[in-house]
């Protein structure tokens, strides 16, 4: 697993909420037409889209009464992301608690926002945030492709 980002002074590429970077890959649920995806609408800017390095889990539930992606990182596969820029820093605490980051106990959280490096369709690499699944265990299936709007298998 990449370095998890914890709050903090670090930057990257100019920090926002402890987040590394104002670039944030979302892959399932904040992406465009899904049903987060409007909870980012006047907080941040669409760049484009990408992939990133790993692998995309179905998880069934429980904690969520929808079903919703897990982003894996790793050298096996691709996951299609779209690479939003931050405009708006309030947008960083609402998106840790849909995505149950607790960045003071990253080890109790569902997902631990990492950074990850995004090859953009025009093949640029854009250092970016995204959330990582923190509770593999083995046992959800994979996004066969890597896109949670497209998954084929």
């Amino acid at each position: 697993m990449p370095n998890v980002i914890s709050g903090g002074t670090d930057t990257v590429a100019g920090v926002r909420e402890g987040a590394g970077t104002d670039l944030l890959a979302v892959y399932g649920t904040l992406r465009r037409g899904f049903r987060n995806h409007p909870l980012t609408l006047g907080r941040a800017e669409w760049v484009g889209e990408g992939r990133l390095p790993g692998m995309l889990l179905h998880i069934g539930g429980p904690l969520r009464a929808y079903p919703y992606p897990g982003y894996v990182p790793g050298p096996d596969g691709t996951v299609v992301a779209e690479v939003l820029l931050v405009t708006d820093p309030t947008l960083w605490p609402d998106l840790h608690r849909l995505e149950r980051y607790a960045p003071h106990d990253p080890d109790a959280s569902e997902y631990v926002l990492v950074e990850a490096a995004a090859t953009m369709l025009d093949g640029r690499r854009l250092t970016c945030a995204t959330y990582a699944y923190n509770r593999d265990d083995g046992s959800w299936p994979t996004v066969p492709g890597g896109d949670w709007a497209r998954p084929t298998g």
